[in-house]
């Protein structure tokens, strides 16, 4: 009868776990739970962030629209107008 590496007393026998991979996962760090939830609070402040500065960007441009048209208005008024505005 002829031996075979795996049926040499001594030898270890490599486990069915590490065959399929599965220390290999299990030595991959995890990141911690409260890490992952504060991550995910960060992205989506950043997100609110930007969508509040969307809006700003929004409201500059139609108040320089809104002052266009004041300036506009008011130079009109001041050549029909008898009264003169005072200039500072």
């Amino acid at each position: 009868m002829k031996l075979w590496k795996h049926n040499v007393p001594g030898l270890s026998q490599t486990s069915a776990s590490v065959m399929n991979g599965e220390e290999s996962r299990q030595s991959v760090r995890r990141r911690p739970a409260g890490l992952t939830i504060r991550v995910r609070e960060i992205d989506c402040m950043l997100a609110d962030i930007q969508a509040h500065i969307q809006l700003l960007r929004r409201e500059r441009t139609h108040l320089g629209l809104v002052r266009e048209e004041l300036a506009g208005m008011e130079a009109k008024w001041s050549k029909s107008s008898p009264y003169k505005t005072l200039s500072k």
